[in-house]
């Protein structure tokens, strides 16, 4: 079973954070009834303490971080599947790792397909195996989603924007047999051009639909593009998250794309770059001032958010420079785990926005629930910028996470094992 899926739906969380603990049912607990003497006193495990909690208060918990293993600089891996396979890109070639991106090896090549049109952005494997490549998209000719043969003898063009790419560090979700891809780039509003398109699988990534084209509100913004895209399994919705500012819009569907509802005239919610549905909630990850966590607390699964003010606005805020008023990190691409018992867990980046010159700190952000949040990870040097994380598999077992900075040419890696700061 997938790890990362969700299916005892009604099962409890089973989740207490640090500091906390449940209280044991003692009630005649030990009590020897048969030789008339008073019961003794019950032995009481020794309690495990975790360290104190830093934070709160609308700012994340800092008292736990990353187990840090290795650092390295080797190419750029985008993707784990359900196996621990590690893939990636490396101009034209999809790499594959089995051993966490310590090494790699060519797994197949668009380099006869043409030119630097054709280079792999991104890398999406579902359950069901298929191999997903973005390529291309970074010029005027839209990038195409292709699948490889299962034999690796060539590949099948599933589908191609009109314009843009498949980005590797926000813009896809898979659950299931459901993947969700959007395209990404910078509006030609000269020509008329924008990455502006939603394509949908519920086959496993066999085939692909277009279910969305955001409109354009106005020209009088950076661009007209997708953000990010969610699929909810609590309400078996799509989210979409469109920018910037005049076109910004959230957008979701309750039946696979064949309708939308808005939150709100666009252009009035705030630019995020990630959307997580938890179970009790919905959190955004802002592209803007104040940095952090947007969140929807909702009673069910099919509540519908009833304008912006639903999303509370910071619900956590990243620490930054006070005295720096512009954007300075944004939320890269996110991994959510739903375990079998009903437990989830979400690890989202937040990367420093090299449109600001002075801008330098990137950051790994976690939580259970959706509104606690833990700092688990802080880079202050431009020389780094965060922007995937690919693991954990399990909330059990080893915790192994990759967190990569998968837009660098070089790359750069941080192998780690993720804290149970849930215990």
């Amino acid at each position: 079973m997938d790890r990362r899926k969700f299916i005892g739906l009604t099962a409890g969380t089973g989740v207490a954070l640090a500091g906390c603990t449940a209280s044991d049912d003692v009630d005649g607990a030990g009590n020897d009834t048969d030789d008339g003497n008073e019961p003794a006193e019950a032995e009481s495990e020794p309690e495990e303490s975790g360290p104190e909690p830093e934070g709160g208060d609308g700012r994340p918990y800092t008292h736990y971080s990353l187990d840090v293993h290795d650092e390295r600089s080797v190419g750029r891996p985008v993707w784990v599947d359900t196996d621990g396979r590690v893939y990636g890109g490396s101009g034209p070639r999809v790499l594959v790792s089995d051993d966490w991106w310590e090494t790699t090896e060519t797994l197949y090549s668009f380099e006869d397909e043409g030119t630097t049109d054709e280079y792999v952005q991104t890398v999406i494997v579902p359950d069901s195996g298929n191999i997903i490549a973005g390529i291309g998209g970074r010029g005027e000719t839209g990038g195409k989603v292709e699948r490889i043969d299962e034999d690796l003898s060539g590949s099948e063009t599933l589908y191609q924007f009109d314009y843009g790419r498949a980005d590797n560090s926000f813009g896809h979700v898979v659950y299931e047999d459901i993947v969700v891809i959007s395209t990404y780039g910078r509006s030609d509003f000269a020509a008329g051009r924008h990455a502006n398109e939603v394509i949908l699988s519920t086959d496993g990534g066999a085939s692909f639909d277009l279910v969305l084209e955001a409109p354009l509100n106005t020209e009088d913004a950076a661009n007209l593009h997708i953000h990010d895209v969610e699929y909810d399994p609590y309400a078996e919705r799509i989210w979409v998250a469109v920018g910037d500012h005049g076109n910004s819009q959230l957008y979701w569907s309750d039946d696979l794309g064949d309708s939308w509802s808005e939150i709100a005239e666009q252009g009035a919610i705030t630019m995020v770059t990630q959307v997580a549905a938890f179970e009790d909630c919905v959190v955004l990850g802002s592209d803007g001032t104040p940095e952090g966590i947007l969140r929807w607390e909702r009673e069910s699964p099919n509540d519908e958010p009833g304008g912006v003010d639903d999303f509370v606005r910071v619900h956590v805020e990243i620490e930054t420079d006070p005295n720096d008023d512009v954007m300075q990190m944004y939320a890269r691409r996110r991994w959510h785990i739903r375990e079998d018992d009903g437990r989830e867990l979400c690890l989202m980046p937040f990367g420093y926005s090299p449109m600001n010159d002075t801008a330098e700190d990137s950051v790994v952000l976690a939580s259970v629930d959706g509104d606690e949040w833990f700092e688990l990870h802080r880079t202050e040097t431009r020389e780094i910028l965060l922007t995937n994380i690919m693991g954990p598999l399990s909330m059990d077992g080893d915790r192994r996470v990759l967190v990569s900075d998968s837009n660098q040419g070089d790359g750069y890696q941080i192998d780690a094992t993720v804290p149970a700061f849930w215990n």
